[in-house]
């Protein structure tokens, strides 16, 4: 790894890392998902895909611990615990055997589910079903597996959690409980840390802070919309989300 990354950064390329950071960061807190794979996306063509890895540990740490933080009235205990009773396991067993797992078609399954989820939402809304302790507990081992496994994977349970009726800040701040856990065991199973040098923690910490007012931004934003957008807002990016993992399976397959 190149340990003179950082002094070989010019000012503008700095501006970018600190604006990807930021909107980021944004997006992240606006809709829920997606932010640390979009900001993974800014950052590997500027500093190396060998340092992402590790600058986004840190700097993940740090902005879901604030998302947490600028949230905290809005999470819900119960349904935290409900997933992660089964999830925790999960996401151990994914990160275990990572390189075991046929990424191309996880990518099919998941795609094909997020595209879907939004129509099933609506039926299973239709129908009066509701979404309780037992479906949120199953909802958490495929959610773990594919959490410790791949980028993303949180967005399976975008339609569990607005089925059981979590919309603005009760999602995000659920879901930031929920991020932050995933990312903490992670780290800890793929000992992201052992390959921090001074240099990529320093980094990592910077683009962490540059998230901090991003993500007070986006709380902004969801206490200034109407719960019936942000709902669609989620939707929307739910299904960009099942888009992109039909790509990655066309890539696995060749076919791109």
């Amino acid at each position: 790894m190149d340990v003179s990354l950082l002094p070989d950064l010019s000012a503008w390329t700095i501006a970018y890392v600190v604006a990807c950071a930021f909107f980021s960061a944004v997006f992240h807190s606006v809709s829920g998902y997606a932010g640390g794979l979009i900001l993974a996306i800014c950052l590997a063509p500027v500093i190396g895909v060998k340092a992402t890895i590790p600058v986004m540990a840190m700097s993940l740490l740090i902005s879901h611990s604030s998302r947490v933080v600028a949230f905290r009235g809005g999470f819900r205990w119960p349904i935290y615990r409900d997933v992660m009773i089964t999830g925790i396991p999960g996401i151990i067993l994914g990160a275990a055997v990572y390189s075991m797992l046929p990424i191309a078609w996880i990518a099919i399954v998941l795609g094909l589910f997020l595209l879907g989820s939004a129509p099933l939402r609506r039926l299973m809304q239709r129908m009066n079903v509701e979404v309780g302790r037992k479906s949120l507990m199953a909802a958490g081992v495929p959610f773990g597996v594919l959490s410790g496994s791949a980028i993303g994977a949180g967005m399976i349970l975008a339609p569990f959690f607005l089925a059981s009726g979590l919309a603005g800040e009760a999602l995000l701040g659920t879901m930031a409980a929920v991020a932050f856990t995933v990312n903490v065991l992670k780290t800890a199973v793929f000992s992201g840390f052992s390959v921090l040098d001074g240099e990529l923690a320093l980094m990592g910490v910077a683009v962490g802070l540059c998230t901090v007012p991003g993500n007070l931004t986006g709380r902004w934003i969801v206490r200034n919309t109407p719960i019936r957008v942000h709902i669609a807002l989620v939707e929307a990016v739910v299904a960009i989300g099942g888009f992109y993992f039909l790509w990655i399976a066309a890539e696995g397959f060749g076919l791109i």
